[in-house]
């Protein structure tokens, strides 16, 4: 972007950018347009003609800087007190990344563009792929990073949802190996869409099925809300799936050693909630949500009516659980519940 008062002085700048293939150039005439501007399509650099009868226009380089962080800014200016005024703005300001000095004769001006735009690139390329390892990063896991390898693991009470498609084995074998990975991660990206919608953080994908976390108030109706909608889009799946919430105190932090060299540490939330939700999710058919009843009381959902499953053995507990077991129909989007 080149902002420039002078139409004349502006024309053959762009005239001269463009000769030399900087690609589009927007040229901005008044200071007042450029909040607009810059909202509409923030540019990479921003090359700012100085003109000593317009001082206040400086004020520009501090609106630019304000709204386009990202951007660099190159101020050209005329040599003498015009030179010394600009330098002074930018030390006081640090809106101007780069002053060059007038006249243009030589081919610093265009050099300085081509690096600002060629770290610009390479700044957006480092940005995006850390936007994209973000994504696939738990949300406590990037609450972890800052605090280093050694960052104790947080104990807190949540409500837990695994689910897991049933015949998975069957449907790979009988599936084009494509086809079948397709299907699946639309399935998982739904589930996560419902999880986000219902407060609720994907900690992992189980390889046919997704581990959740519901934290804070309202953990158990929200997490009994989720499985309840995810079990009701069964019946538009090709992969049938089964759903298991249990709620409890669990433990979550980075596990593996990442200082030793070719090893990682990942994210994960642990516990014997997270043990009996997975073993719950076991237990039920496709379509249907299996719940300890203490949960299912928290919760307070009326609808769509539960049975009662006693007595239900879990290895690795001492005592039998009581769960309930809901099989919602098709379309189950309006699910009433009392809060």
């Amino acid at each position: 972007m080149l902002v420039d008062s002078d139409n004349y002085t502006a024309s053959v700048l762009v005239e001269g950018l463009l000769e030399r293939g900087f690609g589009t150039v927007q040229s901005v005439a008044s200071t007042l347009e450029l909040p607009k501007v810059l909202e509409a399509e923030p540019p990479d650099v921003v090359i700012f003609n100085y003109h000593s009868d317009r001082p206040d226009s400086l004020i520009a380089c501090s609106t630019i800087k304000l709204m386009a962080p990202q951007a660099a800014t190159i101020v050209i200016v005329s040599p003498g007190p015009a030179l010394k005024t600009v330098r002074a703005w930018a030390k006081q300001t640090r809106s101007i990344d780069v002053v060059i000095e007038k006249p243009l004769s030589d081919e610093r001006f265009f050099m300085t563009l081509e690096e600002m735009l060629r770290v610009r690139a390479s700044s957006r390329e480092v940005s995006d792929r850390a936007d994209r390892l973000a994504s696939m990063v738990p949300e406590g896991a990037l609450s972890l990073i800052g605090h280093g390898p050694g960052a104790e693991a947080e104990m807190f009470e949540a409500a837990v949802l695994f689910t897991d498609i049933r015949g998975s084995s069957r449907l790979i074998r009988e599936m084009a190996p494509r086809d079948f990975f397709e299907d699946l991660n639309h399935l998982l990206s739904t589930q996560a869409r419902h999880v986000q919608n219902y407060q609720g953080s994907v900690i992992k994908y189980t390889g046919d099925g997704v581990m959740a976390v519901f934290r804070g108030m309202g953990r158990s109706y929200l997490a009994l809300r989720c499985g309840l909608e995810l079990a009701g889009i069964n019946s538009d799946s090709k992969f049938p799936f089964g759903i298991g919430i249990a709620q409890g105190l669990v433990l979550a932090g980075l596990i593996g050693d990442s200082n030793q060299a070719g090893q990682r540490s990942q994210y994960d939330v642990v516990g014997a909630t997270v043990h009996l939700a997975s073993r719950l999710c076991g237990l039920a058919n496709a379509g249907e949500v299996v719940a300890t009843k203490n949960m299912n009381v928290a919760a307070r959902v009326t609808t769509p009516e539960s049975r009662p499953l006693s007595g239900v053995s879990v290895r690795g507990f001492d005592k039998d659980i009581d769960c309930v077991v809901f099989a919602p129909s098709k379309g189950l989007a309006r699910i009433q519940g009392v809060t």
